[in-house]
Parts: structure tokens; sequence; C-alpha cells
């Protein structure tokens, strides 16, 4: 099979990921096994749930943290329909202050489409990455498809989303938010770039809901380029 530059530093990349998790989570179970039980036994093992509604149909994904002293390890589940994916990661505090916090999730998933009995389909390196300084928040999520290493017939990409949002009181934040979606290799081009602005509503204790609006800029000629996301979140 045929690597092109893409593939071996994607490659690269996810055999980079996962060392930095397997040394991150020995390292630290082994340096702070007393205060990382400690730390769990004060802070728990938090999760969260969340459906969205997008222009991929309805899906689900949940996920927890569990705390290792100074870090913590992820992991999360998608599912949409037969298609699922399964992803780690550690989360590392860049600096957390009184008002100010800047959490930084490197993850590798693991794509299957359990419709047909053929293995895995794709790999996901992605980076996430909080920051909330006072009442501001940022949110950035890069996700990229990995498909040309495991079929060279298939093609890579790469999405990203982010938004800041200002909260209002407790109930109302809002925002802009931007996305982006493009196939890589050769013949990589943007296929997708949409703008708009971003509403998060307190549903209750621990409950959110997020209604994002925005503006295909590469719609077609026969659409009006409005489109957006509802997405449900629960944390525990």
């Amino acid at each position: 099979m045929k690597i092109e530059i893409f593939q071996l530093h994607a490659i690269l990349l996810i055999v980079c990921m996962v060392c930095f998790i397997g040394f991150s989570t020995t390292a630290f179970a082994d340096a702070h096994e007393t205060e990382a039980e400690t730390e769990e036994e004060e802070r728990g093992v938090s999760g969260w749930f969340e459906v969205d509604v997008d222009s991929l149909g309805t899906y689900f994904l949940v996920g927890a943290s569990h705390p290792l002293g100074n870090v913590s390890f992820d992991s999360k589940i998608y599912a949409n329909g037969t298609d699922g994916e399964f992803a780690m990661g550690i989360t590392v505090p860049a600096f957390y202050e009184d008002n100010s916090s800047l959490f930084l999730l490197p993850m590798l998933g693991i794509g299957f489409n359990y419709k047909n009995a053929d293995g895995p389909e794709r790999l996901h390196p992605q980076f996430l990455a909080f920051l909330s300084i006072d009442k501001m928040f940022l949110f950035s999520w890069t996700y990229s498809t990995v498909a040309s290493v495991l079929d060279d017939e298939r093609t890579d990409s790469l999405y990203t989303r982010n938004f800041i949002t200002y909260s209002l009181n407790d109930t109302i934040a809002i925002g802009p938010q931007i996305e982006t979606f493009m196939t890589l290799g050769d013949e990589g081009e943007l296929l997708n770039l949409n703008v708009g602005g971003r509403v998060e509503l307190g549903y209750g204790e621990n409950n959110t809901l997020g209604i994002y609006v925005g503006y295909e800029t590469k719609k077609g000629d026969e659409e009006t380029g409005l489109t957006g996301r509802l997405n449900f979140t629960r944390l525990w």
C-alpha cells in the first residue's frame, strides 16, 4: 500500500499520542498513586451525556473523566446508527487559577461501522482545548479522520469547531461560532465553512441546551445557506 506524506505524518501523530497517553498514565500512576487515590475520592469520576441533531442526523455521545493526580484520563463513545467510535486521551491543565483555566485534551479514536463485519474503518486523532476566563468560555476542537492508513482508496479529512461564549447570567451564554470541513491529500478541498451565533441555555442543574444557527458559505445555488445544530448535554 502506497503511503503518502500525510499518511506518514498521521501514523507518526497517532504513535506519539499513544505513547503520550501510555507514558502519562503510567508516570502519574506511579509517581502520584497516593495523591491520585485521594484526589479521586475527593473529586470522583465525572461523566457526561450528549445528544446532537445536525447534518449528520441524530447521534449520541457519552464520556467520563477519571482523575489521575494533576491530570485525568478521558474517554468517550460516539454512536450514530451502525456507526460508532471509541476515543481516549489525557486532559492536561495548562494553567488553573481562581477565575481562569486552560485544559488541553489530545485524544485518539477508532471508528467502526458495525453494519460491515470488517474490523475498524478509520482512526480519529483529535485535539480539544477549553479556555475559561471569568465569564468567557472558549471551546476549540480539531477532529481528523484518517482512513487511508487502513484503506489507501479512502480519503482523509479534517473538521474544526470553535466558539466563544459570554455568560449573561447563570442561565444564558451567547457568542460566535465557526466550523470547517475539508478533505486532505493532493485533491483536498474545503467543502464546508459556516459561521454564526451560539446560545447556551441552562436546563436545570448540570443540564445545557445548545443552539447554533449558522450560514454555510459553501452552499449550493438552490440552498439558502441556513444551517445549525441542536444539542443537549447532561453532566454528572
